[in-house]
């Protein structure tokens, strides 16, 4: 009967609801105290403004949640309800010291209420934040103080003040209750630009705060008050967008920042500073001490903005992302391969267009490129084994200073299990095909296309040639550009670069090549090889260009790559890369929302590239199956990632080739039927 598994899946998630039992309790609570409030009329935190109590019941249950995963049931109960209690008499305390000193903002404050829900939500979001990944941690611990300080600083209610509290003793707690194995990785960077954008949204948040919240009465309240409410929410709306333009690097955030304050500045200085001083009726001589108080808060009013475009000026070199320039030589990055560990894909960053980064202490290098702002690196890093954290982790942190967005592009696991525990999203972008050529041979049933191949060359006269570029004669020179050359002439999309090499990237005294000789001695295949080396050894290669010429025999290329296997195993070489196939699932059954992505697009770009054929290809040597992955800081980046990886990939795509696609399309389904 349908509702028998209707009952077995609502039985499976109560089952799941009841690992959450803090968060259930809290949910619970809050609906009890909002009916309660709505039967007696009583009024929430922000009584003018309805939704924005709703919205911080909300964060409240959500930092419960998320307080609940991070720490643990029992320490989040326990949290959630000391750190708000001692952050209100804390708050009371100061409050009563303060008002028997006669201090005016703590006047104001006296009798206001001092809990609310988003104290509590502040308090476990700044406790649970402790025991996030490095990358989270730093994100989370931003927003909040941004927020809190913000609200503080501009609010001043008696809430505004318990929640800064909670949040800097829910922090505490947290470093307390949580203990964090100390890695590379784990360094929070404050760069001067995460400063200065936290700051323009602190002020033009703050100016749009003081016309939502009732009687706000904070330290830079008087802000708003020299401007007209419709100026306010210009200023507020313009140190927001000079706050984005400054995040992704734009030298436009500047000039917006700084004509916004420079304005701003002039307009509090004449408000609070020059007519106050003029004004005969304005004495600073015989005021009392809430009189002094007031002035000096005036004061700084203009002087918070003052300091802030005196910061933006004298940083604003450090603020504009840097220009991308690629390297003009490869020399450093080649004794660092030969004598380091990059992986089979390591020799693609010495190609033109990609630049270089170098760790200071000399630990390792980094080849990538940048498109737009995200710095897409040429595989793993160039480095020891015991070095590879604290390289990544520098890199990141080199990103970070040049407004980058750091996407480690088609890394192994070893990469991936570094930056994974940090809170980084890694996404599978292809499998790479490795044989162990210390065990190959042409012999089983699964191989008996590879000697078909190498039987078929052996009674047409067809012979390979272990050669480099520099040692072609003129004539073959211009056959192996002819078969590349025409092979990229008749794709329907424009030829794919980055970590995909074309004709140009053969001529490298360090790249080899197979040809595949007729017997009238014309080259009919071709297929180039990457050197791998390991600790100063050089231990396989990578295949790279895979390219048939007209005339060539079925199964030529298949006869090179076997050949070669071969006379890797006979020179003492352990594997031999057959690169990797993009786009190609992890696990061809997994049903995960990426793999079954990864295999969409394969198929729609199929018609052009033939990945899956590709992949298909590969499976006759029976070599072994290792993931390939795009690892990013988070989930929002991947769109900008994405975005750029289409640009490094293919530089050259049009809409026009959309309709192409589209043709080969149609193509493919009538040669079907």
């Amino acid at each position: 009967m349908p509702i028998r598994p209707a009952l077995a899946r609502l039985r499976l998630e109560l089952v799941r609801l009841r690992r959450w039992p803090v968060t259930l309790v809290v949910t619970g609570v809050l609906l009890v105290l909002v009916v309660a409030a709505r039967l007696t009329h009583a009024e929430p935190d922000f009584p003018h403004h309805p939704p924005v109590a709703c919205l911080a019941l909300v964060a409240t249950v959500l930092a419960a949640a998320v307080a609940e995963r991070s720490l643990g049931s029992v320490r989040t109960a326990l949290l959630g309800v000391l750190v708000p209690t001692a952050a209100v008499l804390g708050t009371q305390l100061a409050v009563t010291v303060g008002t028997a000193l006669g201090e005016a903002h703590a006047e104001e404050v006296h009798g206001q209420p001092l809990l609310a829900p988003s104290v509590v939500a502040v308090a476990l979001f700044a406790a649970a934040s402790a025991g996030m990944p490095a990358q989270r941690r730093w994100r989370v611990r931003t927003v909040l103080w941004t927020v809190t300080l913000t609200l503080l600083l501009f609010a001043g209610h008696g809430s505004d003040v318990t929640r800064a509290l909670a949040a800097l003793l829910g922090t505490a707690a947290g470093a307390l209750v949580v203990h964090r194995a100390s890695r590379p990785v784990s360094r929070d960077q404050l760069t001067p630009r995460t400063v200065v954008v936290a700051t323009l949204v602190a002020l033009g948040g703050g100016s749009l705060v003081t016309l939502v919240v009732p009687d706000p009465d904070g330290v830079l309240s008087p802000f708003a008050d020299a401007m007209s409410d419709r100026a306010v929410v210009l200023v507020g709306v313009l140190l927001l967008v000079a706050a984005w333009l400054v995040h992704r690097g734009r030298r436009a955030g500047i000039v917006v920042a700084v004509g916004v304050l420079v304005v701003l500045t002039a307009v509090l200085a004449d408000a609070f500073l020059i007519e106050p001083v003029t004004d005969a009726a304005v004495q600073w001589q015989g005021l009392g001490l809430d009189e002094v108080e007031w002035q000096v808060t005036l004061l700084g009013a203009w002087l918070v903005p003052a300091a802030v475009l005196l910061a933006i000026l004298v940083l604003r070199g450090r603020l504009v992302r840097a220009p991308f320039r690629a390297a003009t030589g490869s020399a450093d990055l080649l004794a660092m391969l030969r004598g380091g560990d990059a992986g089979s894909l390591g020799h693609m960053g010495t190609w033109r267009g990609n630049a270089v980064w170098s760790h200071p202490d000399g630990l390792g290098a980094v080849a990538y490129r940048v498109r737009g702002d995200v710095a897409l690196t040429v595989s793993d890093p160039v480095c020891g084994a015991d070095d590879r954290a604290a390289v990544i982790a520098a890199f990141a942190a080199h990103c970070a200073e040049n407004g980058w967005i750091p996407a480690f592009t088609s890394v192994h696991d070893p990469v991936r299990a570094i930056l994974a525990p940090e809170g980084w999203t890694a996404l599978p972008v292809g499998v790479e095909a490795v044989l162990d050529v210390t065990t190959f041979d042409l012999r089983g049933k699964r191989r008996q296309d590879l000697r078909t191949a190498s039987n078929r060359a052996d009674r047409e006269g067809v012979r390979d040639e272990w050669t480099r570029f520099g040692q072609l004669d003129a004539g073959q020179r211009a056959e192996v550009e002819l078969i590349c050359t025409r092979w990229a002439a008749d794709r329907r999309l424009p030829e794919m670069g980055f970590t995909l090499g074309g004709f140009r990237e053969l001529d490298d005294p360090d790249v080899r090549l197979a040809l595949a000789i007729d017997a009238s001695g014309r080259v009919t295949a071709v297929t180039s090889w990457l050197p791998v080396y390991s600790c100063g050894t050089l231990t396989g290669y990578t295949l790279d260009v895979m390219r048939r010429g007209e005339g060539g025999m079925p199964g030529v290329v298949e006869f090179l790559i076997a050949r070669t296997a071969i006379r890797a195993r006979e020179a003492g070489l352990s594997t031999l890369s057959l690169s990797g196939t993009p786009l190609a699932a992890h696990d061809p059954a997994s049903h995960a929302v990426l793999d079954r992505g990864s295999r969409l697009l394969a198929r729609v770009l199929e018609p052009a590239y033939g990945f899956r054929s590709l992949q298909r290809f590969k499976e006759k040597f029976g070599a072994q199956h290792e993931p390939l992955w795009l690892v990013v800081p988070t989930p929002l980046h991947v769109p900008r990632v994405a975005r750029a990886l289409a640009g490094a990939y293919l530089p050259g795509l049009r809409p026009r080739h959309l309709w192409e696609l589209r043709r080969a399309h149609r193509a493919a389904a009538e040669a079907r039927s």
